[in-house]
């Protein structure tokens, strides 16, 4: 038994030495320089986490914004999209992104409102009427002084995405102000959208966006305002299939960078970032609108589905029950932002 312990150990030693000898672990040689690998040294990786479909404005968006600075930095820079909430959820991505845990997001402005409490006048109802409009005030001079407040987290912000008009999804009809008395409505963590809720008699209820199915399916809510492609993509029409055309509200995102990484990177690389942030703009807003268009038309075609244009009696009766709204941001936050909001859409009436 001993000289087979013996005899073991030495054959094990034999082969470790034959391993090493053909693999070169020995050799104090140095390895030939790889180009290749050199590549991959200087490469810069942006983690991009979002939380809707790939098929979405923003995911799509997302996507294309990727392929572009890849193709401008010539492999130097690859964003890598997460969507779907696959690394954080809406409700923790914000402080993942400070910590430079990921390197850019873009949630919905209205996410943003416990850190930026002005950015709520972006969560106002029935101020913009239409995309041209919306285009104006999320290209202009409010969306720049929006996005610098920013600054003060340690974010950097680049540009608004759009993704067009809020409805309302719901598991019964919502079309005059009565139908949403004591309706338990899904809405995003905004002082201002609860203030609309209430006014209007429902019960808000703030929950993140990857727990709408759940909460849906628990019958935890009854309604919701959302766009047509989240309605759609998400498929939250199978629960609530009273789908009311309000257009009663925007839902966009800010694209924003960790501030310590954006400083960190060399001047041609953000120059690579802004510029096809900016190239992508136009297609964005383009985009957005077709995708609503498109599957509020393949919505229309669904038996279970059933659709209602807000007529303008009842439109009159929601403006007149939340007009107080406009008061309690003048009241409890920076009113300027409000006439500067209003102020920008008047010249583009006047443009017209």
């Amino acid at each position: 038994m001993k000289y087979f312990l013996s005899g073991s150990v030495i054959i094990i030693l034999i082969l470790i030495a034959l391993f090493g000898y053909r693999q070169n672990i020995f050799s104090y040689n140095t390895l030939p320089y790889d180009d290749e690998q050199h590549g991959l040294d200087d490469q810069i990786i942006i983690n991009f986490s979002h939380v809707v479909a790939e098929n979405t404005p923003k995911g799509m968006a997302a996507e294309k914004f990727a392929q572009l600075v890849e193709e401008k930095s010539d492999g130097r820079v690859i964003v890598k999209i997460y969507p779907n909430g696959m690394l954080y959820n809406d409700e923790t991505e914000i402080e993942a992104l400070r910590e430079n845990e990921i390197q850019m997001i873009a949630p919905t402005f209205s996410k943003m409102t416990d850190l930026l409490p002005n950015w709520q006048v972006l969560d106002l109802p029935f101020i913009i009427d239409n995309n041209e409009e919306l285009k104006t005030v999320l290209t202009g001079p409010l969306s720049e002084k929006l996005l610098q407040e920013l600054n003060s987290i340690n974010i950097k912000g680049l540009t608004f995405w759009n993704n067009g008009f809020k409805q309302i999804a719901s598991t019964s009809p919502i079309i005059n102000v009565e139908d949403f008395y004591e309706k338990r409505v899904r809405m995003m963590p905004s002082n201002i959208l609860k203030q609309q809720f209430l006014l209007l008699g429902a019960e808000p209820i703030p929950t993140s966006f990857g727990n709408v199915y759940y909460d849906l399916q628990n019958k935890q809510v009854d309604a919701q305002e959302n766009t047509i492609s989240n309605i759609y993509s998400k498929r939250f029409y199978t629960m609530e299939n009273h789908i009311t055309l309000s257009n009663h509200g925007i839902l966009c995102y800010a694209v924003m960078i960790n501030e310590d990484f954006w400083n960190n990177l060399d001047e041609d690389i953000k120059a690579i970032i802004l510029q096809s942030l900016e190239e992508i703009q136009d297609w964005q807003f383009e985009q957005a609108q077709q995708m609503n268009e498109k599957e509020l038309n393949s919505l229309m075609q669904m038996k279970d589905v059933k659709i209602y244009k807000l007529q303008d009696s009842d439109r009159k009766q929601w403006k007149a029950k939340i007009q107080p709204i406009y008061e309690v941001y003048r009241k409890q936050y920076d009113e300027n932002y409000l006439n500067e909001f209003l102020e920008e859409l008047k010249k583009e009436q006047i443009i017209k």
